[in-house]
């Protein structure tokens, strides 16, 4: 039985990335990314070429602060447990097959800076996510996309159309 705040919080943290595993059919995925391995969650990630971080990890005192997924062949609706990873500044999904919109819980991750969900098959309106103070947020909005947002930084995936609304 856990003994202290911290271990409850890192078997959450467990729990959670097991939980996004499994809801984006992880058993699919390109690169596993060590998830859901003996190791400590912040060792479940991998260097996709020697410069492109893939998985969780970054971690800050045993808690991951980047969920890195982007081009791994996701699929399936990122679930709202995501909402518990308080740690969380950094969340990139882009180009997989992730459908949605992104749950509500994801307000909850008051230290998100970069939020990457641009190239999936997202839908519907995320301005709820407008009340996080994020530096970057990125997803299928303009119009090319299914998703509205008024906060977002930037829209879609191609460069020609990378370009805030507005």
């Amino acid at each position: 039985q856990p003994d202290t705040d911290f271990q409850i919080k890192k078997i959450i943290q467990r729990y959670v990335l097991s939980v996004i595993y499994f809801a984006t059919a992880g058993e699919l995925w390109r690169d596993s990314a060590l998830f859901l391995s003996n190791l400590d969650e912040c060792s479940w990630n991998m260097r996709r070429e020697p410069k492109y971080f893939l998985g969780a990890g970054a971690c800050e005192e045993g808690f991951v602060t980047r969920l890195d997924l982007w081009g791994n062949h996701l699929t399936g609706a990122l679930p709202p447990e995501i909402g518990s990873l308080h740690s969380l500044k950094s969340v990139s999904v882009f180009d997989n097959n992730m459908r949605g919109p992104p749950p509500k819980s994801m307000v909850h991750l008051k230290q998100l800076q970069k939020l990457y969900l641009q190239k999936n098959d997202f839908q519907g309106d995320v301005d709820f996510l407008c009340v996080i103070d994020m530096k970057l947020f990125k997803t299928d909005c303009g119009k090319k996309g299914g998703v509205n947002c008024s906060c977002c930084t930037g829209c879609g995936y191609n460069v020609r159309n990378d370009k805030p609304i507005g």
